[in-house]
């Protein structure tokens, strides 16, 4: 029997949350998504989801790995199903959504060892794949969502966060549960 997209394991604290899972794909990779506190916005805690590849001998979360293991949606759908989750311990408060492939270091460091031949940081395919994705997930399920969260969209270069509107690019989405 496998591990594969479901919690073995959960942490909860007044910092955060943290969800380890074991992805079964072509290997066994354990797995952490992370809930911390960066801020506050308007009397509200705001928590960056984070996700990624966990080092059990050093306890760090590596939200750059790409492993590949061929159980993507698994993956995702697991991400998912810790919103709720949170929400249960962090009511009132805010999850931001990121992605890592949207720095400056990113861009910089992927050019160094690029498979897709991309000719300046200006230019990475590699850049923002991940907030891509999550954006992609509220766009095509926004009327569903829309009725349990409000969602908002921010703009680091206008450095303003709006109402989300599906469709618009965005750089982070920040999501609150409703009353």
């Amino acid at each position: 029997m496998t591990n594969q997209g479901y919690i073995t394991s959960d942490t909860i604290s007044k910092n955060g949350t943290k969800h380890f899972f074991v992805s079964e794909g072509s290997k066994s990779i354990v797995k952490v998504i992370s809930y911390d506190q960066v801020g506050i916005l308007n009397d509200k805690k705001v928590f960056n989801l984070g996700f990624g590849d966990y080092d059990i001998i050093s306890g760090v979360l590596d939200d750059a790995s790409t492993s590949d293991n061929g159980d993507v949606y698994k993956v995702f759908n697991t991400i998912l199903s810790t919103i709720p989750k949170f929400f249960e311990s962090f009511r009132k408060d805010i999850i931001m959504v990121e992605g890592s492939d949207s720095t400056t270091d990113f861009t910089e460091n992927c050019i160094l060892t690029c498979r897709k031949k991309c000719l300046s940081a200006n230019q990475c395919k590699n850049q923002n794949r991940r907030i891509n994705v999550y954006r992609n997930y509220v766009n095509k399920n926004f009327e569903d969502l829309k009725l349990t969260y409000t969602f908002y969209g921010g703009l680091k270069n206008e450095h303003t966060i709006e109402m989300y509107l599906p469709g618009k690019k965005y750089d982070s989405v920040f999501v609150i549960k409703n009353n």
